[in-house]
């Protein structure tokens, strides 16, 4: 098998937009990177898929020298989309409540594989950062904390986890999350100001977004040690990733 200097990252983006305790639409996007490392990696046949809630949110796979790319967003061959059936017709979203969020890998290609993810959280509004707000308000729960081993040196936005073992080809991971919440203490962020007799309450959260974007790429098993190292940089023994 040709052997090829290439790199496999999926990402995909999902982003709901809070106004008061509303929700105002739901979107996502997927983006893949071709430059953002360099690995010694086999390619043939090698693909990988995120699933949620049982559904592929989007593929890509490497066969007969070209990257087959599959989406669950007709509109664009370039994005996917998260949470899309989190709430019902004309529901609105409840702080504290838990929404099914079942988010797994699946080895889509032809050869064996090492997964990571990288889940970010965090918040928006007019296109910028919200930095006041705690991305732990955004509750992903993570689970299976047994096959899913986590980067001890993540930040607060980012939590980096990496499957233990090798994922077969055709085989598909337990789910790294199960559920979403927007925690209940956001309503607490408020700013209170009085002018004679009115008082008036404005939530920091007044129009902005929450995001969950989701990452997920794949290395070979072939000089595995070597090949994690290059394409994650950390020790795969290490962390018992192998």
């Amino acid at each position: 098998m040709k052997k090829k200097k290439l790199t496999y990252l999926m990402l995909a983006a999902a982003c709901l937009l809070l106004l008061g305790s509303t929700i105002g639409g739901t979107r996502a996007a997927l983006t893949y990177y071709s430059e953002n490392y360099v690995a010694e990696i086999t390619v043939s046949q090698i693909g990988v898929s995120l699933l949620e809630n049982g559904t592929v949110v989007s593929s890509r796979d490497y066969k007969k020298n070209e990257w087959n790319v599959s989406t669950n967003n007709e509109s664009t061959s370039a994005g996917g989309t998260l949470l899309s059936n989190m709430l019902k017709e004309k529901e609105k979203i409840a702080l504290n409540k838990k929404y099914e969020e079942k988010l797994t890998v699946k080895n889509s290609g032809s050869i064996d594989e090492y997964v990571r993810v990288r889940i970010y959280r965090y918040w928006m509004k007019d296109g910028q950062k919200v930095t006041t707000l705690s991305p732990d308000l955004i509750d992903l729960n993570f689970a299976n904390t047994d096959c899913w081993i986590k980067n001890p040196n993540e930040t607060a936005e980012c939590t980096e986890l990496f499957y233990k073992g090798i994922l077969k080809s055709g085989k598909e991971t337990k789910p790294f999350a199960d559920t979403i919440r927007i925690d209940g203490k956001l309503a607490s962020e408020a700013k209170v100001e009085t002018k004679g007799n009115t008082i008036t309450t404005t939530y920091k959260y007044d129009g902005v977004e929450f995001h969950v974007d989701v990452e997920v790429d794949a290395v070979q098993t072939h000089n595995a040690q070597d090949a994690i190292k290059s394409a994650w940089g950390v020790d795969a023994s290490g962390l018992g990733i192998l």
